[in-house]
């Protein structure tokens, strides 16, 4: 049971006043100091919600629940299940070599009992204590301060320890971005003190915040504001998708792109809402990123770059994808047409799948035309090349299937086609 933060500040400070288990140097407030480590019974600790292992599934499950910000049991349990979830496989190692060696490292903890750093730890400590029926103690360093009560000094302490140069483990993709907007946006820490506490160059702590500001405008267009687990894959390529973008916009905002046409605000809007769509579709996201086909490809081999394609890419786009994503579901109806669906995230995910069937052959036939146009505009071919290439797919058309003659269009074709052939031939007869 989660005690009191009065009583958890209460028994640490009488702990403090007891012979420690040994020291350790810290940098803290911005010295070295040594401080002692004790050994701390698990239930005077509660976990760091702002844990970096989980952070972006915490502030889903609270988005989901409404939960409130103050720490419950329910809140404990949900991290507790979400730590040992994160890799079942390498937490049963580590469950094994703690039974076997017990705990090599200290932790750090605040004066009310808030573990800044060895939560995976203190969780299986605790399923260990479950299993030999005994209590289990957290060896570590005890704060001087609550973290209530000097927040913004624990974290950039937290900060160095998830995210600087010498962090010890690799967090999760999401992380540094949501991270990065918890020290600028609710602790008022400056840019330029975030990259130094994240062992960074000047302007990483910039670029953070700029892409979390992509990537919470994308959850508001397809309507799953804060469920930040909707940023994430099985392969991470939704946050290379991100970065990537924000290049794209970057260069073309400070005219550093190779895009020969005038632009204006709606043209930079527009292009952002089609690499959403293309963003949520995911099927353009594999090892050879061919979705960078779009914006991102230099010396002038994308999409954007030519006025035309980009036009007609972009109006196809309105007129069939558009119209299927404005008439969807927001996700609160969703959910109450489809109540089998766990929860809010599941139903999210559910109707991004939906979407994706319904717009899966048009987005792709898109790009590919799109693709097709850009590579012919690039390529130099000689005309055998040409006349190869354009027998090999017509020959794949099937003249008697119905769908030849049922879009109209397809005759407009034919005409063009019949045109151009007919040009050829006249240029060969009149050579003699």
């Amino acid at each position: 049971m989660v005690v009191s933060a009065s009583v958890r500040k209460e028994k640490l400070s009488e702990l403090l006043k007891s012979k420690p288990e040994g020291t350790q140097k810290l940098f803290y407030k911005g010295r070295a100091q040594t401080f002692p480590v004790h050994r701390i019974s698990l239930d005077l600790l509660i976990f760091n919600e702002h844990n970096g292992r989980i952070e972006a599934e915490m502030l889903t499950w609270m988005q989901e629940h409404q939960a409130p910000t103050a720490y419950t049991q329910e809140k404990h349990d949900k991290i507790k299940s979400l730590l040992w979830e994160l890799n079942e496989g390498r937490n049963e190692a580590t469950l094994a070599d703690l039974k076997k060696k017990q705990q090599q490292r200290p932790g750090i903890v605040s004066l009310d009992g808030v573990i800044i750093d060895g939560n995976r730890r203190a969780m299986l400590l605790e399923r260990l204590g479950i299993q030999e029926h005994q209590p289990q103690y957290l060896e570590a360093i005890i704060l001087p301060d609550a973290y209530a009560d000097n927040e913004k000094e624990i974290v950039r302490l937290e900060t160095q320890y998830q995210l600087g140069e010498d962090a010890k483990v690799e967090y999760g993709p999401i992380q540094k971005y949501l991270h990065a907007r918890r020290l600028r946006v609710d602790l008022d820490i400056k840019e330029e003190e975030i990259d130094s506490l994240m062992g960074r160059e000047k302007g990483y702590a910039a670029r953070l915040l700029a892409i979390m500001q992509l990537m919470d405008a994308y959850l508001d267009h397809i309507g799953c504001p804060r469920l930040y687990t909707m940023l994430k894959d099985a392969d991470g390529t939704k946050e290379g998708m991100f970065v990537d973008l924000y290049s794209d916009l970057k260069r073309i905002e400070g005219k550093n792109a190779k895009v020969p046409w005038v632009q204006d605000e709606f043209d930079q809007l527009r292009l952002r809402t089609i690499q959403f769509d293309y963003i949520r579709f995911g099927e353009f996201a594999d090892a050879k990123k061919s979705y960078r086909a779009i914006s991102h490809q230099g010396n002038s081999k994308n999409f954007y770059c030519h006025e035309d394609i980009w036009r007609e890419f972009a109006g196809e786009h309105g007129k069939v994808v558009d119209p299927i994503t404005a008439t969807a579901d927001d996700l609160e109806t969703y959910i109450a047409k489809n109540p089998h669906h766990g929860t809010k995230t599941e139903a999210a995910i559910a109707r991004d799948r939906e979407w994706r069937d319904t717009v899966d052959s048009a987005m792709k036939r898109n790009f590919g035309t799109a693709g097709d146009k850009l590579y012919y505009r690039m390529e130099v071919l000689k005309p055998r090349e040409l006349l190869v290439k354009a027998k090999l797919a017509l020959e794949k058309i099937d003249i008697e299937d119905d769908s030849l003659i049922a879009d109209p269009d397809n005759l407009t074709l034919v005409r063009e086609l019949n045109q151009l052939t007919y040009e050829m031939k006249k240029r060969f007869e009149r050579r003699g």
